[in-house]
């Protein structure tokens, strides 16, 4: 089996057919690995958010700035 395989790569290295091959199996085995890698951050979110539930806001630090929104309701009548 192992001969056969080596005559299959100097035929295929003779034929120029060789590099198609090899970039074919990279191609490959580089988008196993970035579908892998993607299943397993996605995974790894959902058990974190199920486990840890929803985020919630940050409390305000130190530097942060806060608005304060006034209702009409509560400002004196303007005169016109």
């Amino acid at each position: 089996m192992a001969l056969f395989l080596v005559i299959l790569l100097i035929v295929l290295a003779a034929f120029g057919a060789l590099k198609l091959v090899l970039q074919v199996a990279l191609g490959v085995a580089l988008g196993l690995v970035l579908a892998i890698a993607l299943v397993g951050a996605l995974v790894g979110w959902r058990v974190r958010r199920a486990l840890l539930g929803p985020r919630r806001r940050r409390r305000q630090g130190p530097g942060s700035s806060r608005v304060e929104v006034l209702d009409p309701r509560d400002l004196p009548p303007r005169g016109y």
